[in-house]
Formats: structure tokens, sequence, C-alpha cells
């Protein structure tokens, strides 16, 4: 269907192949490049991809353990756990935001392993506010996660 798509707009792919790429022949030599190697570009993209969630990840666990004297209930800490939630459940196709889920990751940063290195690099006590923060989440927003 794609290669008979492409024969049917052959001028236009034409065009553009030579407005991109500046010749025919360098769009062919591209486009077997890219066929060459694509497992490694998909390699290097889903590694950018994943660096970009970590990224994401990192500056909102930062953002919510910033003041571990501020409530867990107050909006703004509240609002950080929701965004975090909404960052795992968009880039994971099986999350489902529902209390089982959200209690495997209390269960998963009081575990001493994680607990430790939560706490390493967001400070001391880091990892019981997350839980605390996630707790309060979970019991206070069942009409969000059925």
């Amino acid at each position: 269907m794609f290669i008979q798509k492409i024969k049917d707009d052959e001028a236009e792919v034409a065009k553009l192949a030579i407005q991109q790429f500046g010749s025919i022949k360098k769009y062919t030599e591209a486009m077997k490049h890219n066929l060459e190697h694509s497992s490694e570009l998909m390699e290097t993209q889903l590694t950018e991809e994943v660096k970009e969630i970590g990224k994401q990840s990192d500056i909102l666990y930062g953002r919510l353990t910033s003041d571990l004297s501020e409530d867990v209930f107050s909006s703004k800490i509240q609002s950080i756990a929701d965004e975090l939630l909404q960052l795992i459940q968009k880039n994971s196709t099986s999350v489902s935001l529902d209390k089982l889920y959200i209690n495997m990751l209390i269960n998963a940063y009081s575990s001493d392993y994680i607990k430790s290195v939560t706490d390493s690099k967001y400070g001391e006590r880091a990892s019981d506010y997350i839980v605390k923060a996630f707790r309060y989440y979970s019991e206070n927003n069942a009409y969000k996660n059925n």
C-alpha cells in the first residue's frame, strides 16, 4: 500500500526529494542508508526518548522533594504528584493509574534499596515524603483512579 501510494504520487515525491536532499540520487542514498541502519537509528531515537523521560522525571521528583517540610496534602505537592503519575502513564501503555498501581509505587519507595537510592539523590527522608505524597494522592483521588 505504501509503495503504491508513492508510485501514485511519484512526481510529487520526486519534487520533495529534490527539495529536501538536492537530487534523487542523494535521496536514494539517504533512504538506502536509513534502511541499512534502521535498527541503530531506532535504538538511538529510543535512547534519546528514554533520556528525555528520565530528565522530566528527575525534574518532577526534584520539585516534589525540594521542601520536605511542606505538607504532602498541599495543592502544590499534589499537583506535582499528579504530574509524575501522568508522566508514568503517558510513557507506558500498560499502566493504569489505579490504587493498585500507586500502591506498587508506594511499596517500591518503601523498600530499603529504593529508599537509599532516592534519599541519596533527593535528600534524607525524600523517599518517605514521596510515599506520603503518593499515599495521600491515592486516597484522595479515587474518582480519577477507578
